[in-house]
């Protein structure tokens, strides 16, 4: 016999005992634990796709799954507002309301000051030519020269 039709016959031999056997029933029979702990999974997930395995998970369903109460109160909301530096923000916030506050105030003395002015000239019926239109000092033009 020839090396061919030897491994002919294994091949026939083979298939016939294959056909006899219940793989389900081998299955059941099989620790599947014991298989588990023979496994190297380093070298298994050298060999996984990270990309196409993510693009197969439901990033929606996972969320739903999150529990943000118990993740929210695991925060040190103190620290994160420290790192933050949401007082000195707030501070800056508080000055530059303040100042803005500031200066509607004085817009409106300067021009109730005005119109106080105005009521004041018009009462003591001066012409309305004949007021400074500020200090000597602090207009141009109408400094008095110093002998």
């Amino acid at each position: 016999m020839t090396q061919s039709s030897d491994e002919n016959r294994r091949a026939r031999l083979i298939n016939a005992m294959l056909e006899r056997v219940d793989v389900n029933d081998l299955l059941d029979r099989v620790d599947v634990n014991r298989l588990l702990d023979r496994i190297d999974l380093d070298r298994l997930l050298e060999r996984v796709d990270v990309d196409a395995l993510m693009a197969r998970v439901d990033v929606n369903a996972l969320t739903h799954r999150v529990d943000v109460d118990a993740l929210v109160s695991r925060v040190d909301v103190e620290a994160l507002t420290k790192k933050a530096k949401v007082g000195e923000l707030v501070a800056r916030g508080t000055t530059q309301v303040a100042g803005s506050t500031l200066d509607v105030a004085r817009r409106q003395a300067v021009g109730l000051d005005t119109l106080i002015m105005r009521f004041v000239n018009q009462l003591l019926r001066r012409p309305p030519g004949s007021k400074p239109l500020g200090p000597p000092e602090l207009v141009p033009g109408t400094q008095e020269i110093e002998s």
